[in-house]
């Protein structure tokens, strides 16, 4: 789809972490400062972990991006199922150092060499280890005989495990206690709550060069919000959906019809109505007013209603 028909430089709403439109939710900021400090301590772990696109990548990325360009570093996007001998090359593979043809005693050791090394600078390596639910337990094991390398300044490295909420509750068995000792930093991601997604989906559009209140509807803005959870990469999903199947019609705004639809497509329930505030109670004359039937003119009427309403017109 051109996004230009709503008048934005780029596509918004990217499925993958965009750092360009990183948006600074309070938790994501919270996280970042504790990753931080945690660096400074010198800390040999931290688990950044949060339910299934809640943002952990990005603000894992964000944070490594921020680090003095001295500081070395390993990024090992995906772990599934890797073995110790596994997990050292990809180590060394990263920190640009050979890795073939090694056995794994030899990896272990040219990894510890590497570290060791790299302290001698004053800094200890970050080990940024994404989706980490997956390693195993040998390979976590692995993972704490290398944050057990020390130095006069600290730990010789850092690991950060960006991880979904399995991984802090495998941690809670006997059999991982020495790594959830070391384990003193572990930031959660909550969700962003419904106000904050409504400034997420216009946060996404300003990034991308767009005016939210040109390419949204209220109606469609808190619509999308409320339906996506609080989940950045599902609001994402509907808004891009809606934008589309706004597009495809012609229609200058996403509008409500555009929002439903979206959801329809994408299996997601169309939330209900938020509940009004509580009023003090009525005046005798408002109590004589007869309330007006259900479909009539002035009942309420909800999303799926007022939806419905737009298409047939």
């Amino acid at each position: 789809m051109d996004w230009s028909h709503f008048g934005l430089a780029r596509r918004p709403f990217r499925p993958a972490a965009d750092l360009s439109a990183y948006f600074p939710a309070p938790a994501h900021e919270a996280a970042a400062a504790e990753l931080d400090a945690a660096f400074a301590r010198r800390e040999p772990f931290v688990l950044l972990d949060g339910a299934p696109g809640t943002g952990k990548t990005l603000v894992a990325r964000r944070w490594l991006g921020r680090l003095p360009t001295a500081v070395p570093r390993a990024v090992l996007p995906t772990v599934h199922g890797a073995r110790p001998a596994d997990l050292l090359q990809a180590i060394l593979f990263d920190l640009n150092q050979p890795y073939q043809g090694l056995a794994e005693q030899e990896l272990r050791l040219a990894v510890t060499a590497q570290l060791l090394a790299a302290a001698e600078g004053g800094l200890p390596t970050v080990l940024l280890v994404d989706e980490a639910q997956h390693l195993t337990a040998a390979a976590l094991e692995e993972l704490r005989l290398l944050a057990n390398l020390d130095t006069p300044a600290g730990a010789a490295a850092v690991a950060v495990l960006v991880a979904q909420p399995a991984l802090r509750e495998a941690l809670g068995r006997a059999d991982h206690a020495a790594l959830a000792q070391r384990l003193a930093v572990r930031p959660y991601l909550e969700p962003l709550t419904a106000d904050q997604s409504v400034v997420y989906l216009r946060h996404q559009v300003e990034a991308a060069g767009g005016n939210p209140i040109e390419v949204f509807d209220v109606e469609a803005l808190d619509l999308l919000a409320r339906a996506g959870g609080g989940v950045p990469r599902v609001l994402n999903q509907v808004a891009a959906a809606a934008g589309e199947l706004a597009a495809a019609v012609g229609a200058e705004t996403i509008d409500a019809e555009a929002a439903v639809e979206a959801l329809g497509r994408l299996g997601i329930a169309v939330p209900d109505e938020p509940a009004e505030p509580e009023r003090a109670a009525p005046r005798a004359a408002e109590t004589a007013r007869p309330r007006a039937a259900p479909g009539d003119a002035g009942g309420g009427r909800g999303t799926k209603q007022k939806a419905a309403r737009k298409r047939s017109a």
